[in-house]
């Protein structure tokens, strides 16, 4: 059993990647349907940084044009790129320690594969408290076998443990009530 791993969350959503030449005014539309969306914004393949709804309205209120003004005048610039393969607890401390803006996933390439939001930041923390846990009962039923299969003499007793213990049962006939009779 792997633990999960940073692309194993929904990085596909909640995002949406516009050239840094946009205007504020061409990506409204989609932020009025969806305000909690990320605007990552890229020259060429590069994603440069971010742009929420929050930012917006913060230029907005200093008297900026949203059909004047340019997302690149306004994103935050602090990224953390990671790749996909990362497990979620590596993944987890390093964001924890750098506190970036937006963490965008990468492949091996260091392409961009999606976004890292918050919602799946706190998903993955679930799913990791999960992840352990599990873990830890499956070491603890791989113990239990393991000493079980030392105590005992033969290997069909570790069969016997898996389905019960059902000693010598195969050789008692039991009667199945059926409601069919083939007489």
């Amino acid at each position: 059993m792997q633990e999960p791993t940073i692309a194993d969350m929904s990085i596909m959503d909640e995002h949406i990647v516009v050239e840094s030449k946009t205007r504020i005014s061409s990506i409204c539309n989609n932020l009025s349907v969806n305000p909690g969306n990320a605007v990552l914004v890229k020259k060429g393949s590069e994603i440069l940084g971010v742009v929420t709804a929050k930012d917006i309205f913060r230029a907005m209120s200093e008297g900026a044009n949203a059909a004047k003004l340019r997302v690149d005048k306004i994103m935050r610039k602090e990224i953390l790129a990671i790749r996909g393969d990362t497990p979620l607890s590596k993944g987890l401390d390093k964001i924890s320690e750098s506190n970036p803006d937006a963490i965008i996933v990468v492949d091996e390439s260091d392409n961009f594969v999606g976004y890292f939001s918050l919602r799946d930041y706190r998903e993955s923390t679930r799913k990791l408290e999960a992840y352990q846990l599990m873990a830890a009962r499956l070491k603890r039923s791989k113990s239990a076998i393991t000493e079980k299969i030392e105590k005992e003499e033969s290997k069909s007793d570790l069969l016997n443990l898996l389905l019960g213990g059902n000693e010598d049962d195969d050789d008692d006939e039991v009667d199945v009530p059926s409601m069919i009779s083939l007489e």
